[in-house]
């Protein structure tokens, strides 16, 4: 639940733009909706990973993938999206110039 929490916290910050069975919505719009969604499925819900392949990937209604749209960054689905921030939050480097050096050596 403390994931779940924090990913609607995070797309609500996040300044992108929701695209919806084809519509655009702010990204507060979308985190309420997603919010929304879990609250009716909770309870079948276990973790985080399952919020965003069953709940917050798609529409349940038409079958279509979310996609979003952020300034200076491609469109992309809302399960790879979501599943980076995810990614980050449970590791998250304390030192982005350390992880760059890592990365070179």
């Amino acid at each position: 639940d403390k994931e779940v929490v924090y990913l609607l916290d995070w797309v609500a910050a996040s300044g992108c733009v929701f695209i919806r069975n084809g519509d655009a919505h702010e990204a507060s719009e979308a985190s309420d909706h997603l919010a929304m969604k879990y609250r009716r499925v909770r309870r079948w819900i276990d973790s985080a990973d399952e919020f965003i392949d069953r709940i917050a990937s798609g529409s349940s209604i038409s079958g279509r993938d979310y996609l979003v749209q952020c300034p200076g960054a491609a469109e992309q689905t809302s399960r790879a999206w979501l599943s980076g921030a995810l990614v980050e939050y449970r590791n998250p480097v304390a030192d982005p110039d350390l992880l760059t050096q890592a990365l070179e050596d």
